[in-house]
Formats: structure tokens, C-alpha cells, sequence
């Protein structure tokens, strides 16, 4: 039997070192968590497996102390292209990987894990496509880079061909440790834990659609080990906010006279990053916020109070305007090794929700199409900084775009703080009844992991709000088949107003104001129900009448709108 567990014991240890990688003193660890795992008797290898999914996703063994890992906790081998896009995923989800590559289906995998978390088969693909996508290996491929990995053997081979002066200079560097291990004199507290990752500086050039993921590090201190140390230990030691997964540095460099790092996490694919901002000053150090990202697109980030931002290298020619104005008034902004130079104070006074508008060249480093990227930023580093998208019909004009740009920002369209990306769209434009003068019916979708239903708000020519905020059907990806209603007020009588795009062809309200119809050949359906008067005081929109607003899509189904 011990035969059998001694032969089990690599498989057990590999799976164990891959999902620990990175953690604190990996080897160590693993080695625990197999050797509890091995001691299983009955069910062979399978069993010894389950077990130790159990012991790595409810108990995993604890580290060595700092004197046992300089000395039986060696350093890290580079990581083969497995390895480093597993280091972008939860343990869960590398775990989730690792099962499915070690012969299990995905719903096998997903039940081996069921027991302990709440997963499925889909939760085991998404962990796969991730890898498939980050590395560009086959299964046949990425499964040969898993077995041909032995965390012993690797970690504790010497170096080839090492030559002599570099010999001596190791020599010197072992004898460094054998002081420091003495005394401590040669690790200053807090910089015992470990510095975070650094991204290859070409890997944004490799595709077409950077994110944050690929984003390289930038500032004339990111070769400050020190410093990086400092800071990844003091976000690790946030009470509130901590980073999950890896810690990558994005930024350091001195603004402003203080040394500055910021620093992103790798929470897996369930959830985006985050991004925290450390500030070593004269007389203070920590970190000062710390704000999870809408997506894992790459974005300008706000660092601190500083009026300046942070840019990823894929977006060039950075221009902003405050979404206040009447028109854009586009002012060049000059960025430095991914840093802005600071935006005039002026624009930093309460308005507009405290947003500005950037647009930007979007330039991928493999030679694709340039494009023009729109973006609202804000004054608080804490806040989102949500990208935006306009679509038709008809198709984008800039008078439109900067009108909804307005009406986002500064007529209450959206809440901005919290919002993921925009996906702006003119749905109706024309007169209204009473003469109530020209207008657009603007719809606002959201990005978001549920697929909640977007807003719709009647704006004028200039961005201005002509009504409360509305329903509308869509979602941030639907792209037909939308329908907004809303209540809008003239100077005599409230007003449903009710539009939907192409592919609908009959719009009917069904409720407290009788059916009311519509039937459209051709063009945008538009439907104008009467409702309450406003003589004397006009009622609040939450004491309207009750109404419901069904519209028929050209394929036979239908959807229903409330406007409240």
C-alpha cells in the first residue's frame, strides 16, 4: 500500500503546488496537503484526490515560519505559460482547471467541487477557456506542461552553466541570507512577505484587446523592490479592502513629492480587479483607497488627489473636457511613462456628478484598427470610471453624443459612481404634443452580471433632462428589440411616451389608461398616451396611474415595459 501512495504522491503534490503558487511558502505547503491526502486507504487515487480538494478548499495547510523558508522553502522557478495564466485565476477556479485537466469532465469536476462551494459546469469551462485563451495551447499541449512539472525536482535543480563570476556573486548573496537569517539585518520589517508580480512589458503588443491583465508596469520606481514590498504588505494588511489572488504592480514613481504605487489583485472570473493606491509620504505611509473595477478592461485610474491620472500604454493622444459645456471644449493632455500631467485645479469644483469626459486613440500593439475610446472619469479615486458606447439609430453624430454625454453626467441619467460601462442610444427623436418642443429619447444600459433592464430619460437638443428617468427592456448587449417608456409632463397634462426600435411593429399599453395602440410599417414606433391633468398640484411620478407598455417584435414575441 505504501507502494501505491508513494506513486500516487506526485500527481497529489503537483495538483496541490499548482493551486498554492501563490501563496506563502508553496512548497511547504503542498507537500502537507498531500501527505495528508495520501494517508487515505480505501478508493486509490480518485479517493486520495477528493481529499485533498477538501483540505485545499476548507483547510489549507499554514506556512513556514521566515527562518525555515530561507533555508527549506527555495526560490521560484520561472513560470512556464500554464502556470502564469493560472497564477490570473482563484484558487477555486485553478482548481476547477486542474480536475478537468487531470481527466475529469466538467460536470465531474464541477461535483468533486459541489461538495465544498457552490459550482457548476459552466464554472469549470470558463476557468478552461481562460487558459486555452491566455496561453494558446491545446489541451494536448497545456496537459504536457502540467505533467512535465515537478515541484521538487524543478525547484531544487541547480542552475546550468552557471559561470564563475556569477558563482561568486552567489556566494556573497548566500552569505547576505546566512547574516540576515543571524540578525534580521538585511530585511527591514514589513518587507518580509514578498513584492508583487510584475506583467511582461510586451504582452499588451500580443493582442488585439488589452486589458488590465496585460497592463505592464510603468513609473520611474518600479524597479524599487523595497518600496514595492512595502506596499503589497500593507495592502495585503488592509482589514477592509484585501486583495485576492495575485498582487501585480501597475505604477511607482514620486508625484507630487511622495513615493506612489498602484497596485491590482487577481480575484479570478467571477469578479473584476481591484486597484489600490500606496502612498509613502514625510510623515505618513499606507494605503489611501482601494476600488474594485467595473470590468477588467484597461482605464484611466485617478490617483489619489493629485489631478493627475494613470494610463494604460494601448491608449494614446488623451484629450478631456468637463461635460458641463454646451459642446466639448477638447484640451490636450500630456501623459509621461503613463502618467497624466495634472488637469487644471478649476475642474475639480463640485458638478457633474465629479466627472470629467476623456476621449482617446485606442492603438493595439499587433497592428489592428485604431478607434476613438470615450471615457468618464472621476475627481475620486474611489469612484468608477465607467467607458462609454454609442449606439444607433440613427448612427452616431457628435451633437448627439456629447448631449448624452451631458445628460449622464450632469441631468442624472445614471449613477455614476457605481456604474459599470455605458452603452448610450437615441431611440426616438421629434416633437412632442402641447408644444412641448423637439426631443430625444435616450436609452442607458449598464454592463452588469445580471443583465439588469437599462434606464431611458426624454433629453433636449443640449442634454437637457425633459423628464424623469424611465424603463427600457435592454440590457448593456442587446442590440434590437428595444422598447422605453416614460412619464413626461407638459404644461397641461402628463404624457406616456413610448418608442422602440426596428424590429418592433406594434406597441400597446395595457393598465390604468385603457389600451391605447400602435402599428408601424416602417420608422421608429412612437406612442403618446394621455394622462392626468396637472391643474393645481401635479401628482408625484410614484402616484401616476398604473400602465404597462407591450411591444411586438417582428418574430412573434413579445415584451413588457413599466415605465415607473
Amino acid at each position: 500500500m505504501r507502494t501505491v501512495d508513494r506513486e500516487h504522491y506526485a500527481g497529489l503534490l503537483r495538483l496541490a503546488y499548482l493551486v498554492l503558487d501563490d501563496g506563502d511558502a508553496p512548497l511547504t505547503r503542498a507537500r502537507r496537503a498531500a501527505a495528508r491526502a495520501a494517508r487515505v486507504r480505501k478508493g486509490g487515487y480518485p479517493a486520495m484526490r477528493a481529499r485533498l480538494v477538501a483540505i485545499l478548499l476548507t483547510d489549507p495547510p499554514a506556512g513556514r515560519p521566515l527562518l525555515q523558508r530561507l533555508f527549506f522553502e527555495p526560490v521560484p522557478t520561472p513560470k512556464e505559460s500554464v502556470r502564469a495564466a493560472l497564477l490570473e485565476l482563484s484558487r477555486h477556479e485553478r482548481l476547477a482547471y486542474l480536475l478537468h485537466r487531470d481527466g475529469l469532465t466538467a460536470p465531474e469536476a464541477a461535483a468533486e467541487l459541489g461538495v465544498h462551494l457552490q459550482a457548476d459546469f459552466r464554472d469549470v469551462d470558463r476557468a478552461t477557456d481562460a487558459v486555452d485563451d491566455r496561453t494558446g495551447l491545446d489541451e494536448a499541449a497545456q496537459r504536457a506542461e502540467i505533467e512535465a512539472f515537478e515541484p521538487d525536482l524543478v525547484r531544487l535543480r541547480p542552475p546550468l552553466a552557471v559561470p564563475r563570476a556569477w558563482r561568486v556573486a552567489l556566494a556573497g548573496g548566500l552569505a547576505a541570507v546566512v547574516l540576515a537569517v543571524a540578525g534580521f539585518v538585511l530585511i527591514p520589517p514589513g518587507e518580509g512577505s514578498g513584492g508583487p508580480a510584475a506583467i511582461d512589458p510586451r504582452a499588451w503588443q500580443r493582442t488585439g484587446s488589452p486589458t488590465i491583465y496585460e497592463w505592464p508596469a510603468q513609473g520611474e520606481l518600479r524597479d524599487n523592490a523595497g518600496l514595492l514590498r512595502r506596499a503589497a504588505d500593507a495592502w495585503r494588511d488592509d482589514r477592509h479592502d484585501p486583495p485576492h489572488g495575485r498582487v501585480v504592480v501597475l505604477y511607482a514613481g514620486t508625484v507630487d513629492g511622495a513615493s506612489l504605487v498602484v497596485l491590482r489583485d487577481s480575484p479570478g472570473l467571477r469578479e473584476t480587479p481591484s486597484v489600490a493606491q500606496y502612498f509613502e509620504r514625510r510623515l505618513s505611509r499606507g494605503v489611501e483607497s482601494v476600488r474594485r473595477l467595473g470590468t477588467g478592461a484597461g482605464q484611466l485610474i485617478m490617483l489619489g488627489m493629485t489631478w493627475r491620472y494613470l494610463v494604460p500604454p494601448w491608449l494614446q493622444e488623451v484629450q478631456a473636457a468637463l461635460p458641463s459645456g454646451r459642446s466639448p471644449d477638447w484640451a490636450p493632455v500630456a501623459v509621461k511613462d503613463g502618467l497624466t500631467d495634472p488637469l487644471p485645479w478649476r475642474w475639480f469644483t463640485p458638478r457633474c456628478q465629479n466627472y470629467l469626459v476623456f476621449q482617446m486613440t485606442f492603438r493595439p500593439g499587433n497592428g489592428g484598427w485604431p478607434r476613438t475610446v470615450t471615457q468618464l472619469a472621476s475627481h475620486d479615486p474611489r469612484s468608477a470610471a465607467p467607458r462609454v458606447w454609442f449606439r444607433g439609430p440613427p448612427e452616431r453624430d457628435e451633437r448627439f453624443s456629447w448631449a448624452a454625454l451631458h445628460a449622464v453626467a450632469c441631468e442624472g441619467a445614471a449613477t455614476l459612481s457605481e456604474s459599470g460601462d455605458l452603452r448610450l442610444g437615441r431611440l426616438w427623436s421629434g416633437e412632442l404634443p402641447d408644444g412641448g418642443g423637439r426631443a430625444t429619447l435616450l436609452t442607458v444600459d449598464a454592463s452588469s452580471p445580471w443583465g439588469a433592464p437599462g434606464s431611458s430619460m426624454l433629453i433636449s437638443a443640449e442634454g437637457r433632462a425633459l423628464s424623469e428617468r424611465g424603463r427600457t427592456n435592454s440590457d448593456f448587449t442587446s442590440s434590437a428589440g428595444t422598447v422605453a417608456a416614460v412619464w413626461w409632463r407638459s404644461p397641461r397634462r402628463w404624457h406616456l411616451v413610448a418608442a422602440a426600435g426596428p424590429d418592433i411593429v406594434r406597441l400597446k399599453t395595457v393598465g390604468e389608461l385603457g389600451s391605447h395602440e400602435m402599428k408601424m410599417d416602417h420608422g421608429t414606433p412612437l406612442l403618446v398616451v394621455p394622462g392626468p391633468r396637472t391643474g393645481g398640484t401635479p401628482p408625484e411620478t410614484s402616484s401616476l396611474p398604473i400602465v404597462q407598455v407591450v411591444a411586438y417584435e417582428t418574430d412573434g414575441d413579445r415584451t413588457v415595459v413599466d415605465p415607473s
